[in-house]
């Protein structure tokens, strides 16, 4: 598999994440908006992230499981890359 093909798969992977998102968070506050006037109540607000500097990961987190799951998901991207650069893939 070619690297500038793996690369615009992730970017569209990515995209399409976004999008799936996107349309997720609209769909909760709609109804969001039903149950705001019942109940109020606090919400935490999870987030993190990964940045990739060359073969080097920084994994961002607020929350165990979600760091977990990212984790895992960097591990999996650099298998990709390393069994690309040693021609298996």
């Amino acid at each position: 598999m070619d690297l500038i093909l793996l690369s615009v798969l992730f970017v569209f992977v990515g995209i399409v994440l976004i999008i799936i998102g996107t349309i997720i968070k609209a769909e909760e506050i709609e109804k969001g908006e039903e149950s705001e006037n019942k109940e109020k109540e606090e919400k935490k607000i999870k987030g993190g992230g990964i940045i990739l500097i060359g073969p080097v990961p920084i994994v961002i987190s607020n929350d165990k499981k979600l760091l977990e799951a990212l984790l895992i998901i960097v591990i999996a991207i650099l298998i990709i890359y390393l069994l690309y650069y040693l021609e298996i893939f």
